[in-house]
Protein backbone atom coordinates (compact mmCIF):
# COMPACT_ATOMS: atom_id res chain seq x y z
CA UNK A 1 0.00 0.00 0.00
CA UNK A 2 1.32 3.43 -0.91
CA UNK A 3 1.72 6.08 1.76
CA UNK A 4 -0.95 8.75 2.07
CA UNK A 5 0.39 12.11 0.97
CA UNK A 6 1.43 14.37 3.82
CA UNK A 7 -0.04 17.83 4.26
CA UNK A 8 3.34 19.31 3.30
CA UNK A 9 3.35 17.46 -0.02
CA UNK A 10 -0.26 18.41 -0.71
CA UNK A 11 0.53 22.07 -0.08
CA UNK A 12 3.63 21.73 -2.26
CA UNK A 13 1.60 20.40 -5.18
CA UNK A 14 -1.05 23.08 -4.68
CA UNK A 15 1.72 25.66 -4.76
CA UNK A 16 2.99 24.20 -8.00
CA UNK A 17 -0.46 24.44 -9.56
CA UNK A 18 -0.75 28.09 -8.51
CA UNK A 19 2.58 28.88 -10.14
CA UNK A 20 1.59 26.94 -13.26
CA UNK A 21 -1.58 29.01 -13.45
CA UNK A 22 0.57 32.14 -13.37
CA UNK A 23 2.77 30.67 -16.05
CA UNK A 24 -0.17 30.00 -18.33
CA UNK A 25 -1.35 33.58 -17.86
CA UNK A 26 1.76 35.16 -19.33
CA UNK A 27 1.90 35.21 -23.10
CA UNK A 28 4.11 37.42 -25.26
CA UNK A 29 3.58 37.47 -29.03
CA UNK A 30 2.18 33.96 -28.87
CA UNK A 31 5.08 32.68 -26.75
CA UNK A 32 4.78 31.64 -23.14
CA UNK A 33 7.34 33.16 -20.80
CA UNK A 34 7.02 30.92 -17.74
CA UNK A 35 9.66 32.64 -15.68
CA UNK A 36 7.94 35.99 -16.12
CA UNK A 37 4.96 34.89 -14.04
CA UNK A 38 7.27 33.41 -11.41
CA UNK A 39 9.19 36.63 -10.84
CA UNK A 40 6.09 38.82 -11.02
CA UNK A 41 6.92 40.68 -14.23
CA UNK A 42 4.01 42.01 -16.23
CA UNK A 43 3.37 40.90 -19.80
CA UNK A 44 3.80 44.48 -21.03
CA UNK A 45 7.22 44.78 -19.35
CA UNK A 46 8.27 41.47 -20.83
CA UNK A 47 7.13 42.59 -24.29
CA UNK A 48 8.99 45.89 -23.96
CA UNK A 49 12.15 44.10 -22.85
CA UNK A 50 11.90 41.66 -25.76
CA UNK A 51 11.51 44.54 -28.24
CA UNK A 52 14.69 46.19 -26.94
CA UNK A 53 16.83 43.08 -27.38
CA UNK A 54 18.86 42.36 -30.53
CA UNK A 55 16.74 40.65 -33.16
CA UNK A 56 19.36 38.20 -34.40
CA UNK A 57 22.13 36.08 -32.92
CA UNK A 58 25.33 36.15 -34.92
CA UNK A 59 26.67 32.60 -35.15
CA UNK A 60 30.38 32.67 -35.80
CA UNK A 61 32.36 29.85 -37.38
CA UNK A 62 32.99 27.11 -34.85
CA UNK A 63 36.54 26.44 -33.72
CA UNK A 64 37.89 23.32 -35.44
CA UNK A 65 41.17 21.47 -35.21
CA UNK A 66 43.76 21.75 -37.97
CA UNK A 67 45.69 18.75 -39.23
CA UNK A 68 49.27 18.55 -40.51
CA UNK A 69 49.85 15.71 -43.01
CA UNK A 70 52.98 14.11 -44.48
CA UNK A 71 53.55 13.62 -48.21
CA UNK A 72 51.42 10.43 -48.19
CA UNK A 73 48.53 11.94 -46.25
CA UNK A 74 49.40 10.45 -42.85
CA UNK A 75 48.61 12.66 -39.83
CA UNK A 76 51.74 14.22 -38.32
CA UNK A 77 50.03 16.45 -35.77
CA UNK A 78 46.79 18.18 -34.83
CA UNK A 79 46.48 21.77 -33.61
CA UNK A 80 43.43 23.06 -31.77
CA UNK A 81 41.89 25.25 -29.11
CA UNK A 82 38.85 22.95 -29.16
CA UNK A 83 39.08 19.40 -30.48
CA UNK A 84 36.26 19.62 -33.02
CA UNK A 85 35.60 18.42 -36.58
CA UNK A 86 32.39 19.91 -37.93
CA UNK A 87 30.09 17.57 -39.88
CA UNK A 88 26.75 18.11 -41.65
CA UNK A 89 23.61 16.52 -40.20
CA UNK A 90 23.56 14.10 -43.14
CA UNK A 91 26.81 12.62 -41.77
CA UNK A 92 25.36 11.97 -38.32
CA UNK A 93 23.78 8.59 -37.57
CA UNK A 94 19.97 8.73 -37.48
CA UNK A 95 20.20 6.74 -34.25
CA UNK A 96 22.24 9.59 -32.75
CA UNK A 97 19.75 12.18 -33.98
CA UNK A 98 16.84 10.26 -32.46
CA UNK A 99 18.67 9.75 -29.17
CA UNK A 100 19.63 13.40 -28.65
CA UNK A 101 16.16 14.66 -29.59
CA UNK A 102 14.46 12.08 -27.35
CA UNK A 103 16.41 12.99 -24.23
CA UNK A 104 16.88 16.74 -24.73
CA UNK A 105 13.77 17.92 -26.58
CA UNK A 106 11.37 15.19 -27.74
CA UNK A 107 8.99 17.71 -29.36
CA UNK A 108 11.78 19.65 -31.08
CA UNK A 109 10.25 19.36 -34.54
CA UNK A 110 6.73 20.24 -33.31
CA UNK A 111 7.23 23.41 -31.22
CA UNK A 112 8.83 26.80 -31.79
CA UNK A 113 11.62 28.47 -29.85
CA UNK A 114 10.01 27.58 -26.52
CA UNK A 115 8.41 24.23 -25.67
CA UNK A 116 5.67 25.35 -23.31
CA UNK A 117 4.50 21.81 -22.66
CA UNK A 118 8.02 20.57 -21.88
CA UNK A 119 8.82 23.60 -19.72
CA UNK A 120 5.70 23.19 -17.58
CA UNK A 121 6.24 19.42 -17.28
CA UNK A 122 9.83 19.96 -16.12
CA UNK A 123 8.77 22.75 -13.77
CA UNK A 124 6.12 20.58 -12.11
CA UNK A 125 8.41 17.54 -11.86
CA UNK A 126 11.36 19.47 -10.47
CA UNK A 127 9.27 21.42 -7.97
CA UNK A 128 7.41 18.35 -6.73
CA UNK A 129 10.67 16.41 -6.30
CA UNK A 130 12.66 19.37 -4.90
CA UNK A 131 15.45 19.18 -7.45
CA UNK A 132 16.42 19.32 -11.11
CA UNK A 133 15.09 16.08 -12.53
CA UNK A 134 14.08 17.27 -15.99
CA UNK A 135 15.36 20.08 -18.18
CA UNK A 136 12.89 22.53 -19.62
CA UNK A 137 15.00 24.30 -22.23
CA UNK A 138 14.44 23.47 -25.88
CA UNK A 139 17.35 22.47 -28.10
CA UNK A 140 17.15 25.91 -29.69
CA UNK A 141 17.44 27.61 -26.29
CA UNK A 142 20.36 25.34 -25.39
CA UNK A 143 22.05 26.24 -28.68
CA UNK A 144 21.69 29.94 -27.90
CA UNK A 145 23.30 29.51 -24.48
CA UNK A 146 26.17 27.42 -25.84
CA UNK A 147 26.72 29.91 -28.67
CA UNK A 148 26.93 32.84 -26.24
CA UNK A 149 29.36 30.93 -24.02
CA UNK A 150 31.43 29.75 -26.99
CA UNK A 151 31.69 33.24 -28.48
CA UNK A 152 32.37 35.04 -25.19
CA UNK A 153 35.71 36.85 -25.44
CA UNK A 154 36.07 37.88 -21.78
CA UNK A 155 35.34 36.48 -18.32
CA UNK A 156 32.57 39.06 -17.95
CA UNK A 157 30.89 37.89 -21.16
CA UNK A 158 31.18 34.25 -20.07
CA UNK A 159 29.65 35.09 -16.69
CA UNK A 160 26.81 36.99 -18.38
CA UNK A 161 26.14 34.02 -20.66
CA UNK A 162 25.64 31.67 -17.70
CA UNK A 163 24.16 33.78 -14.91
CA UNK A 164 20.76 32.73 -13.60
CA UNK A 165 18.82 35.94 -14.18
CA UNK A 166 15.53 36.99 -15.73
CA UNK A 167 17.38 39.26 -18.17
CA UNK A 168 19.57 36.42 -19.50
CA UNK A 169 16.60 34.09 -19.94
CA UNK A 170 14.73 36.75 -21.90
CA UNK A 171 17.77 37.45 -24.03
CA UNK A 172 18.19 33.73 -24.75
CA UNK A 173 14.53 33.41 -25.68
CA UNK A 174 14.70 36.40 -28.02
CA UNK A 175 17.70 34.89 -29.76
CA UNK A 176 15.98 31.51 -29.89
CA UNK A 177 12.98 33.08 -31.60
CA UNK A 178 15.33 34.67 -34.15
CA UNK A 179 17.08 31.35 -34.83
CA UNK A 180 13.75 29.61 -35.39
CA UNK A 181 12.69 32.38 -37.79
CA UNK A 182 15.92 32.43 -39.79
CA UNK A 183 16.97 28.79 -39.87
CA UNK A 184 15.47 25.37 -40.39
CA UNK A 185 15.11 22.83 -37.60
CA UNK A 186 17.75 20.66 -39.25
CA UNK A 187 20.22 23.57 -39.30
CA UNK A 188 19.61 24.22 -35.61
CA UNK A 189 20.08 20.54 -34.71
CA UNK A 190 23.23 20.29 -36.85
CA UNK A 191 24.71 23.35 -35.19
CA UNK A 192 23.76 22.02 -31.76
CA UNK A 193 25.45 18.66 -32.37
CA UNK A 194 28.60 20.39 -33.61
CA UNK A 195 28.89 22.97 -30.84
CA UNK A 196 28.06 20.68 -27.90
CA UNK A 197 30.79 19.61 -25.48
CA UNK A 198 30.75 15.86 -24.77
CA UNK A 199 33.49 15.77 -22.16
CA UNK A 200 37.15 14.69 -21.93
CA UNK A 201 38.18 17.34 -24.46
CA UNK A 202 35.77 16.27 -27.22
CA UNK A 203 33.78 19.07 -28.86
CA UNK A 204 31.10 18.21 -31.39
CA UNK A 205 29.60 14.86 -32.30
CA UNK A 206 32.34 13.77 -34.73
CA UNK A 207 35.19 14.26 -32.26
CA UNK A 208 33.11 12.62 -29.52
CA UNK A 209 32.39 9.58 -31.69
CA UNK A 210 36.05 9.26 -32.60
CA UNK A 211 37.32 9.88 -29.07
CA UNK A 212 35.03 7.59 -27.10
CA UNK A 213 34.28 4.86 -29.67
CA UNK A 214 36.89 5.21 -32.47
CA UNK A 215 34.18 5.55 -35.08
CA UNK A 216 32.63 8.28 -37.21
CA UNK A 217 29.44 10.12 -36.29
CA UNK A 218 27.73 8.49 -39.27
CA UNK A 219 28.43 4.98 -37.90
CA UNK A 220 27.21 5.38 -34.31
CA UNK A 221 24.95 2.54 -33.17
CA UNK A 222 22.08 2.76 -30.68
CA UNK A 223 24.17 2.11 -27.56
CA UNK A 224 26.91 4.53 -28.61
CA UNK A 225 24.33 7.16 -29.55
CA UNK A 226 22.51 6.84 -26.23
CA UNK A 227 25.81 7.16 -24.36
CA UNK A 228 26.82 10.34 -26.19
CA UNK A 229 23.34 11.83 -26.02
CA UNK A 230 23.46 11.43 -22.26
CA UNK A 231 26.72 13.33 -21.90
CA UNK A 232 25.69 16.80 -23.07
CA UNK A 233 23.61 17.52 -19.95
CA UNK A 234 26.66 17.10 -17.68
CA UNK A 235 29.85 16.31 -19.69
CA UNK A 236 32.12 16.18 -16.66
CA UNK A 237 29.76 14.40 -14.28
CA UNK A 238 28.88 11.70 -16.82
CA UNK A 239 32.33 11.43 -18.45
CA UNK A 240 32.63 7.67 -19.15
CA UNK A 241 36.43 7.75 -18.84
CA UNK A 242 36.21 9.07 -15.26
CA UNK A 243 32.74 7.97 -14.16
CA UNK A 244 31.81 4.81 -16.09
CA UNK A 245 29.08 3.81 -13.64
CA UNK A 246 27.33 7.18 -13.86
CA UNK A 247 27.76 7.19 -17.64
CA UNK A 248 26.15 3.75 -17.84
CA UNK A 249 23.24 4.85 -15.67
CA UNK A 250 22.77 7.97 -17.78
CA UNK A 251 22.92 5.92 -21.00
CA UNK A 252 20.16 3.68 -19.67
CA UNK A 253 18.06 6.75 -18.82
CA UNK A 254 18.38 7.84 -22.45
CA UNK A 255 17.40 4.36 -23.67
CA UNK A 256 14.33 4.45 -21.42
CA UNK A 257 13.46 7.89 -22.74
CA UNK A 258 13.71 6.52 -26.30
CA UNK A 259 11.18 3.91 -25.23
CA UNK A 260 8.91 6.54 -23.66
CA UNK A 261 8.69 8.50 -26.93
CA UNK A 262 8.14 5.39 -29.06
CA UNK A 263 11.54 4.98 -30.72
CA UNK A 264 12.48 1.68 -29.04
CA UNK A 265 10.23 -1.05 -27.69
CA UNK A 266 10.43 -2.21 -24.08
CA UNK A 267 12.01 -5.61 -24.79
CA UNK A 268 14.82 -4.08 -26.82
CA UNK A 269 15.46 -1.40 -24.22
CA UNK A 270 15.67 -4.01 -21.48
CA UNK A 271 18.17 -6.00 -23.55
CA UNK A 272 20.26 -2.93 -24.41
CA UNK A 273 20.33 -1.67 -20.83
CA UNK A 274 22.04 -4.90 -19.73
CA UNK A 275 25.02 -4.31 -22.05
CA UNK A 276 28.32 -2.67 -20.97
CA UNK A 277 29.61 0.67 -22.31
CA UNK A 278 32.30 -0.84 -24.58
CA UNK A 279 34.46 2.25 -24.95
CA UNK A 280 37.38 2.44 -27.39
CA UNK A 281 39.00 5.69 -26.26
CA UNK A 282 41.31 7.44 -28.72
CA UNK A 283 43.55 10.28 -27.52
CA UNK A 284 44.27 13.28 -29.74
CA UNK A 285 47.58 15.00 -29.14
CA UNK A 286 47.67 18.77 -29.48
CA UNK A 287 50.83 20.24 -30.98
CA UNK A 288 54.14 18.83 -32.10
CA UNK A 289 55.57 17.10 -29.01
CA UNK A 290 54.05 13.68 -29.73
CA UNK A 291 54.41 13.91 -33.50
CA UNK A 292 56.47 11.34 -35.43
CA UNK A 293 58.50 14.31 -36.66
CA UNK A 294 58.25 16.95 -33.90
CA UNK A 295 60.88 19.36 -35.21
CA UNK A 296 59.57 19.17 -38.76
CA UNK A 297 56.12 19.92 -37.31
CA UNK A 298 57.60 22.90 -35.45
CA UNK A 299 59.31 24.04 -38.66
CA UNK A 300 55.98 23.95 -40.49
CA UNK A 301 54.22 26.00 -37.81
CA UNK A 302 56.98 28.62 -37.66
CA UNK A 303 56.91 28.89 -41.45
CA UNK A 304 53.13 29.37 -41.50
CA UNK A 305 53.26 31.97 -38.74
CA UNK A 306 55.24 34.15 -41.14
CA UNK A 307 52.76 33.75 -44.01
CA UNK A 308 50.78 36.96 -44.61
CA UNK A 309 48.06 34.94 -46.34
CA UNK A 310 47.03 33.51 -42.96
CA UNK A 311 46.54 36.83 -41.18
CA UNK A 312 47.81 40.36 -40.64
CA UNK A 313 50.00 39.41 -37.70
CA UNK A 314 51.37 36.43 -35.81
CA UNK A 315 48.46 36.38 -33.35
CA UNK A 316 45.88 36.16 -36.15
CA UNK A 317 47.86 33.45 -37.93
CA UNK A 318 48.22 31.35 -34.80
CA UNK A 319 44.51 31.71 -34.10
CA UNK A 320 43.70 30.47 -37.60
CA UNK A 321 46.02 27.50 -37.18
CA UNK A 322 44.34 26.54 -33.89
CA UNK A 323 40.71 27.22 -34.84
CA UNK A 324 40.41 27.23 -38.63
CA UNK A 325 40.12 23.52 -39.36
CA UNK A 326 42.98 23.73 -41.87
CA UNK A 327 44.45 20.74 -43.68
CA UNK A 328 48.18 21.36 -44.06
CA UNK A 329 49.91 19.09 -46.57
CA UNK A 330 53.68 18.88 -46.31
CA UNK A 331 56.66 17.32 -48.09
CA UNK A 332 57.79 15.16 -45.16
CA UNK A 333 58.44 11.48 -45.95
CA UNK A 334 58.14 9.28 -42.86
CA UNK A 335 60.55 6.68 -44.28
CA UNK A 336 63.23 9.35 -44.69
CA UNK A 337 62.35 10.75 -41.26
CA UNK A 338 62.88 7.39 -39.57
CA UNK A 339 66.21 7.02 -41.39
CA UNK A 340 67.30 10.52 -40.37
CA UNK A 341 66.33 9.91 -36.73
CA UNK A 342 68.33 6.67 -36.66
CA UNK A 343 71.38 8.26 -38.30
CA UNK A 344 71.51 11.07 -35.74
CA UNK A 345 70.69 8.84 -32.77
CA UNK A 346 73.48 6.38 -33.63
CA UNK A 347 76.14 9.09 -33.62
CA UNK A 348 75.16 11.68 -31.02
CA UNK A 349 73.41 10.94 -27.71
CA UNK A 350 70.69 13.21 -26.37
CA UNK A 351 72.67 14.13 -23.23
CA UNK A 352 75.92 14.90 -25.12
CA UNK A 353 77.19 18.46 -25.00
CA UNK A 354 77.39 18.39 -28.77
CA UNK A 355 74.12 18.47 -30.72
CA UNK A 356 73.61 16.42 -33.87
CA UNK A 357 71.20 17.71 -36.52
CA UNK A 358 70.25 16.59 -40.00
CA UNK A 359 68.09 18.09 -42.71
CA UNK A 360 67.19 16.09 -45.81
CA UNK A 361 66.34 18.36 -48.74
CA UNK A 362 65.52 16.98 -52.19
CA UNK A 363 67.84 18.42 -54.89
CA UNK A 364 66.06 20.30 -57.64
CA UNK A 365 62.73 20.77 -55.83
CA UNK A 366 63.97 22.00 -52.47
CA UNK A 367 61.35 19.81 -50.78
CA UNK A 368 62.25 19.13 -47.14
CA UNK A 369 61.86 15.38 -46.60
CA UNK A 370 63.05 15.07 -42.98
CA UNK A 371 64.41 17.04 -40.05
CA UNK A 372 66.13 15.27 -37.14
CA UNK A 373 68.24 16.23 -34.14
CA UNK A 374 69.84 14.42 -31.23
CA UNK A 375 67.96 16.20 -28.48
CA UNK A 376 64.26 15.19 -28.44
CA UNK A 377 61.46 17.70 -28.02
CA UNK A 378 60.43 18.29 -24.42
CA UNK A 379 60.94 20.34 -21.26
CA UNK A 380 63.16 17.95 -19.28
CA UNK A 381 66.61 19.49 -19.67
CA UNK A 382 68.21 16.85 -17.41
CA UNK A 383 67.08 14.20 -19.89
CA UNK A 384 68.54 16.18 -22.78
CA UNK A 385 65.20 17.45 -24.07
CA UNK A 386 64.70 20.86 -25.68
CA UNK A 387 62.16 22.93 -27.58
CA UNK A 388 64.91 24.66 -29.60
CA UNK A 389 64.78 23.59 -33.23
CA UNK A 390 68.53 23.50 -34.03
CA UNK A 391 67.95 22.01 -37.46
Amino acid sequence: MSERPTSTRVLSHLGVMVVVSAVLGVLVAGLAIPFAGVVGVSARNVADTMDNLPEELETEQLSQRSTILDVDGNVLATLYDQNRVEVPLTQVSRKMVKAIVAVEDARFYQHGALDLQGTIRAFITNTAQSGTVQGGSSITQQLVKQTLVNQAATDEERAAATDDTYARKLKELRYAVALEQNHTKDWILERYLNIAYFGDGAYGIQSAAKHFFNTNASKLNVLQSATLAGLVRNPEGYDPTDNPERALQRRNVVLQRMNDVGILNSKRVERLQSKPLKLDVQKFSNGCVFSAAPFFCDYVIQWLLKDDALGKNKKERRSLLNTGGLTIRTTLDLDYQRGADAAVRDRVYQRDNAIGALAMVEPGTGDVRALAQSRPMGADKAAGQTYLNYT
